[in-house]
């Protein structure tokens, strides 16, 4: 959510800013967007780490299966 639709819900909510220019609205509604930012990369990062620890899984195991394949072809021949 960026600062105009957080200024908006706030405005639609009935909040007022804290000067007659509505400047607190929108220095509340910045931060909430910085917020907001901030937990959505901590998300991110999240499930970026755990998209690596899945593909090392993966790999390891598609390498145990690749050798288990090469021992069996060796006993067949």
């Amino acid at each position: 959510m960026n600062r105009e639709e957080i200024t908006r819900l706030a405005q639609e909510a009935g909040f007022v800013g804290m000067d007659g220019e509505h400047g607190g609205l929108r220095r509340f509604a910045a931060l909430v967007a910085s917020d907001e930012r901030a937990k959505l990369q901590g998300e991110i990062e999240t499930l970026y780490a755990m998209y690596e620890l899945a593909s090392k899984q993966r790999d390891y195991l598609m390498e145990q299966q690749n050798a288990q394949v090469a021992a069996m072809r060796g006993k067949m021949q």
